[in-house]
């Protein structure tokens, strides 16, 4: 069971405008905090990935607080149990944007997906921003074409997510309501801007808003707002 918390990120990262949204992932965390950043989803260019994952421990050190880059850019990596326990010993990991296939390709049984599980599992925080939040959902359209759908990790069943959701045009959602024939719920989180999975409850935080778009509700919440999901 889940006792910490999922964030589920549109997008933005490590941008002085989620200082807010990464003050209350910290704020939820007991102890001394302790970042790790991964920058797996851009790990097909190493170059990217390290400077991804370099930038985001900045971020959090400007914050205040301890935080080191974990370079798991491949499965090699996401199997190297050294690079797993410093995973484990982060109470807060995020994961970055870039290629949401890859990262569920790359992190799929392996020991670093674990130690991520841990972390949640023992009351920390797991962050996930656009690619980093989309495989938590149980589909993502496999790019460039949107059929077929490709399965991805599922901790939200139902559940597609979709980041940066203010800069996709109405017209692309509407046929992505079409091709997945309704059977899913959208959620649509909008760039600098937060879905917190915790106890149970989903609460919006951030500069944007949240969409859920599904077969009982087409409705979009802003911060400070809960999100009634399924």
């Amino acid at each position: 069971m889940m006792q910490g918390v999922l964030a589920l990120v549109g997008g933005g990262e490590f941008e002085p405008e989620m200082a807010p949204v990464d003050r209350e992932l910290l704020a939820r965390l007991e102890g001394k905090p302790r970042v790790a950043c991964l920058a797996t989803a851009a790990g097909q260019d190493r170059d990217a990935a390290a400077g991804l994952a370099d930038r985001g421990a900045r971020h959090f050190r400007d914050l205040g607080v301890e935080a080191e880059p974990v370079p798991v850019v491949d499965r090699e990596s996401a199997m190297d149990e050294s690079l797993a326990a410093r995973i484990r010993a982060a109470n807060l990991v995020y994961l970055a944007d870039g290629d949401a296939a890859y990262l569920h390709r790359t992190l799929r049984l392996t020991h670093a997906w674990d130690a991520i599980g841990d972390v949640v599992d023992t009351g920390g925080v797991v962050a996930g921003s656009g690619a980093g939040a989309m495989v938590f959902g149980e589909r993502i359209p496999a790019a460039p074409r949107p059929l077929p759908w490709r399965k991805v990790f599922n901790i939200f069943p139902g559940a597609v997510i979709v980041p940066d959701y203010g800069a996709v045009s109405p017209f692309k959602m509407r046929l992505l309501r079409a091709v997945t024939l309704r059977r899913v719920t959208l959620l649509g989180i909008e760039r600098h801007t937060a879905l917190l999975n915790a106890e149970y409850r989903f609460n919006v935080v951030g500069a944007g808003g949240v969409t859920v778009w599904s077969r009982r509700r087409h409705e979009r919440r802003e911060a400070g707002n809960l999100i009634l999901w399924p």
